[in-house]
């Protein structure tokens, strides 16, 4: 966390950078429904556009409904058409991956998982034992086919070795039966394992 702190001492564009990476990122980890966009009836429970920007005429509206919050959203639709992404920790899992490509040595990646999972305790996305428990997963996911609790369906052609562990979630790789294409997948998102 020190380097953290030091990197933000840095000079003030750091703090400006930090800044909008961090409205970013609240951006894309927050619910459709718990966006002001949706209460306002912009957008829809999927994130679909109800309403275009020059049609909005209160203040509140246009808030909810900035040039980043459209980047944002259009970048959120895209990642919710990958297997796992739609999920609670999918999406924090592309947070922290986005937030990874900034910090690149493995002491700042532990830190820094560290930082992200406090931060979404404090702002009450996620509860301690959601993210601090010692989460039961395998080191190996079986031979067989899944149900996806998204809809789908994969396969792991052989006993397949987690590739990665990402806020305590094994990540397997899987082929994706109806697109022909290898996926990346957590227990988690899977009907039954």
């Amino acid at each position: 966390m020190e380097n953290f702190r030091e990197y933000i001492d840095i000079n003030e564009s750091a703090a400006v950078d930090l800044f909008v990476a961090y409205r970013f990122l609240r951006i894309l980890t927050t619910t459709w429904e718990d966006q002001e966009a949706f209460k306002h009836g912009i957008i829809d429970k999927d994130g679909k556009l109800l309403r275009k920007a020059n049609t909005l005429t209160k203040s509140e509206e246009k808030a909810s409904f900035t040039m980043l919050h459209r980047l944002v959203f259009n970048l959120k639709r895209i990642l919710h058409k990958i297997p796992g992404v739609k999920t609670k920790i999918g999406t924090y899992a592309t947070a922290l991956f986005l937030l990874k490509q900034h910090f690149p040595t493995a002491e700042n990646e532990k830190s820094l998982e560290l930082v992200f999972k406090n931060w979404l305790v404090d702002n009450g996305l996620c509860d301690d034992e959601e993210l601090f428990e010692d989460v039961q997963q395998s080191e190996v996911l079986p031979k067989g086919k899944y149900k996806l609790k998204e809809g789908g369906t994969v396969v792991a052609f052989q006993d397949t070795q987690r590739i990665d562990e990402v806020l305590g979630y094994s990540i397997f790789p899987v082929m994706n039966q109806k697109k022909k294409k290898e996926v990346y997948v957590s227990l988690e998102d899977l009907e039954n394992v």
